[in-house]
């Protein structure tokens, strides 16, 4: 990759005598959040989105899917797009589009239309995140990144459990479309000041666009994220899962192949070669389908089995995300000081902990057990999550940085995707094990089911129920506890599996440098 920059003038616009460091962390944490945010508050309101538009709900699932792979389309571009147009620009232009995309979401008329717009949207905060980060490790010394990574990272922890509270309350006490229609301020807010405060980086002259990069990424990325998405509804098994899946690594294949012999690729691949690098990634994959899996198991646990509505979810989660704001500072502190293992390896250990205490949760939990639990869980995420993201994107040299961050969020969302398709499939595989085990013990025949059965329509008849009424709903009594009882293992089962693969993490973790940071800013990794 040639090494000429072109070099721009830099405005030095200061906000109340804060570095640039800290102005450039504010823009990009607005954006970020507010992307954050709203992916989970969207998933809140779907429900309400296919009874007033009366929409079948594959039709209404791809306002979540169609924004899925926009990002995934989007996001292995936005090193080419920052390199060639610079990275102000074009994280103006993407809060913009997203931005715009959220007011025209707020004013969809049907399903179809909604869905169009939230493709729109999602070209927008599909960059937001690669270019948060570029920005970040672009104008931060290395020996500070680990601060400032921590504190960039807050949106990723906060904004999923604070979602289903917001989303929660506006769905249920305003009205759904003001869950796009909020973006509108937060997005002028960030026009706004990235328009005042950011500098625009150095252009790299006659880039090359590498359009067969752009067309097969789209392509595989698309397919792999569509059909994990559509896994848990149609089997593994299942023709169209097998083909989106299979089609998607085959094209994936193909892609790497272009990417490793195109002189200007979308997306240089080549820093896998850096052991750190892949180490930090294979970390990444491991917490983040563990993660990815817990988080979806809690909220379906509450809200299915303890009757909980999706504010009382976020309420009850919330001490979880205020445990991982008020840690990741301070471990980012911790890791410019002590480096990656002596962070990584106990947050694992206490995330696993937590995590397997969950597998004790039944319906009659205390609120306070949960809540204890959460802030365990917390504390260890906000310990692992940026250490782990920081070593791998202070392995790059500069020229790289944009290509490194559109890699490792593409790969951070593939990565969720594929821990919520294991964990639901887990889920439903178990539940039906569980259902049919306990089928064959809890039949009609049995002594003490007899006496319980007995019991059941004794009560119900001094109840005016006639003898065949009591006994039908004797029986359906017996049934319903047997899926409730098969419910609770089956979500028993998935957290000690989570529990397992944060366990899993620490290997890689073992093999990480000392310190994570032995490569200046300018040193090059042999990768040119």
């Amino acid at each position: 990759m040639t090494s000429f920059r072109l070099r721009l003038p830099r405005p030095h616009h200061r906000l109340h005598g804060l570095s640039y460091e800290w102005q450039a962390l504010i823009v990009v944490i607005v954006g970020s959040f507010m992307v954050m945010l709203d992916s989970t508050v969207v998933n809140i309101a779907l429900p309400r989105i296919i009874t007033v538009f009366q929409a079948p709900v594959d039709s209404a699932q791809f306002v979540l899917t169609g924004y899925m792979i926009a990002l995934a389309i989007i996001m292995p571009a936005t090193g080419y797009l920052t390199d060639t147009y610079g990275t102000k620009r074009i994280y103006l232009i993407s809060m913009f589009l997203f931005t715009v995309g959220s007011a025209l979401c707020g004013m969809a008329w049907n399903v179809e239309s909604l869905v169009l717009f939230r493709v729109f949207q999602g070209l927008g905060g599909g960059m937001m995140m690669p270019l948060g980060m570029t920005i970040i490790f672009k104008v931060v010394p290395v020996e500070k990144r680990g601060l400032f990574s921590g504190v960039f990272g807050l949106p990723m922890l906060l904004a999923p459990v604070i979602g289903p509270t917001v989303g929660g309350y506006i769905v249920e006490y305003i009205d759904w479309r003001v869950i796009f229609t909020l973006n509108l301020p937060i997005g002028a807010l960030g026009l706004f000041l990235g328009g005042l405060l950011l500098r625009e980086t150095e252009l790299i002259p006659d880039l090359h666009p590498d359009w067969q990069g752009f067309v097969l990424s789209g392509l595989g990325f698309g397919a792999l994220f569509y059909g994990l998405e559509k896994t848990s509804d149609w089997g593994w098994d299942d023709v169209r899962s097998v083909a989106l899946l299979g089609g998607g690594v085959v094209v994936l294949l193909i892609w790497v192949i272009v990417e490793l012999t195109e002189e200007h690729p979308l997306v240089d691949l080549r820093v896998l070669q850096d052991a750190t690098y892949a180490l930090a990634t294979s970390i990444n994959f491991v917490v983040t389908v563990g993660l990815f899996g817990s988080i979806l198991l809690l909220p379906l646990f509450l809200q299915n089995f303890r009757g909980l509505g999706a504010m009382q979810t976020g309420l009850l989660m919330f001490p979880q995300a205020l445990a991982s704001g008020l840690m990741m500072p301070v471990s980012g502190r911790l890791f410019d000081k002590l480096g990656p293992r002596p962070l990584i390896v106990p947050g694992l250990v206490l995330l696993a902990y937590g995590t397997w205490q969950l597998s004790y949760l039944d319906i009659t939990t205390p609120d306070a057990t949960i809540r204890d639990i959460l802030i365990m869980r917390g504390l260890a995420m906000g310990l692992i999550m940026m250490p782990a993201m920081t070593v791998a994107m202070n392995r790059l040299p500069p020229h790289l940085i944009a290509r490194g961050s559109s890699l490792t969020n593409v790969l951070r969302q593939l990565f969720g995707a594929l821990g919520t398709a294991l964990f639901v499939t887990l889920l439903q595989n178990r539940q039906q094990y569980h259902q049919a085990m306990l089928s064959q013990m809890m039949t009609p025949d049995l002594p003490g089911v007899q006496r319980a059965l007995a019991g059941v329509q004794q009560y119900l008849v001094h109840q005016g129920y006639s003898l065949v009424q009591a006994k039908a709903a004797g029986v359906y009594l017996l049934y319903q506890n047997v899926m409730l009882r098969a419910s609770v293992l089956s979500f028993e089962d998935c957290f000690i599996v989570a529990a397992a693969i944060c366990l899993l993490a620490i290997i890689p973790t073992l093999f990480l440098t000392s310190t994570g940071v032995t490569r200046q800013a300018g040193q090059p990794m042999g990768l040119e």
